[in-house]
């Protein structure tokens, strides 16, 4: 089967999601194609600055309706455990992308756009249409909106330089409950890596964090990780 919408969007997460919102309102045919379904968790700090709230509202998905964490202040430590604070001139939001991609997926359901749950097997351009391919169909169209990050599978096709490299980084994030000031974002840093804290909607609190990956595979599991290096900070801790 082959459809023609006006514009493919690959890859669901903010950007995709967004694109799809926007262009579906300026009256083009959208399909947006995502390989994960909604809702779900992602590796992100999850803070949001107040400067994009004018768009999102303008996009008719005011995100202040998922009751927020309301974030005015930044509180910075170095690995010593020295501390500085500050007032954040703009100020932002926390809210979790569990909450915040289907939000946004609903608003693009409902502005029309045809989402599929699919992994795009190829894409090629000829005669100035692209031809996208997936599973049970084929698609054309004038435009094609990638959206789908660093490292996926197009970038393998292409064999782009940056794919053979391994990265350096491990990213780790989880939800806790506990004690935490709803309006400040925490920048902590450790041996080999650095921490996000700020709490989200429903009084929760996220922690996301970088470690250098060699640091880190030096010890069996998160929480040896965490009792060896991460509580060296005693605010981590």
């Amino acid at each position: 089967m082959a459809t023609n919408p006006n514009v493919v969007i690959i890859g669901g997460g903010l950007a995709g999601l967004a694109g799809a919102i926007h262009l579906s309102q300026k009256g083009l045919k959208v399909t947006l194609i995502e390989k994960s379904g909604y809702s779900r968790h992602k590796v992100c700090g999850e803070y949001i600055s107040n400067e994009i709230l004018p768009y999102l509202q303008w996009l008719g998905a005011d995100v202040l309706q998922l009751q927020p964490a309301k974030i005015n202040n930044f509180e910075f430590t170095t690995r010593s455990g020295k501390i500085t604070k500050s007032e954040l001139p703009l100020g932002g939001i926390g809210v979790s992308r569990y909450a915040l991609d289907n939000f946004l997926y609903q608003k693009a359901i409902a502005n029309g756009c045809n989402i599929l749950k699919e992994t795009v097997i190829d894409v090629t351009l000829a005669d100035n249409t692209f031809t996208v391919a997936i599973s049970n169909q084929v698609l054309h169209a004038k435009i094609v909106f990638g959206a789908y990050g660093k490292r996926s599978n197009i970038d393998q096709v292409f064999s782009r330089g940056f794919i053979t490299k391994k990265s350096t980084w491990l990213a780790v994030k989880a939800h806790y409950s506990g004690s935490f000031n709803a309006d400040i974002v925490a920048l902590y840093n450790f041996k080999g890596g650095y921490c996000g804290i700020s709490k989200v909607e429903n009084n929760v609190i996220n922690i996301c964090y970088l470690a250098d990956y060699a640091s880190f595979k030096k010890y069996k599991n998160i929480d040896d990780y965490h009792h060896n290096v991460l509580y060296k900070d005693k605010h981590l801790k």
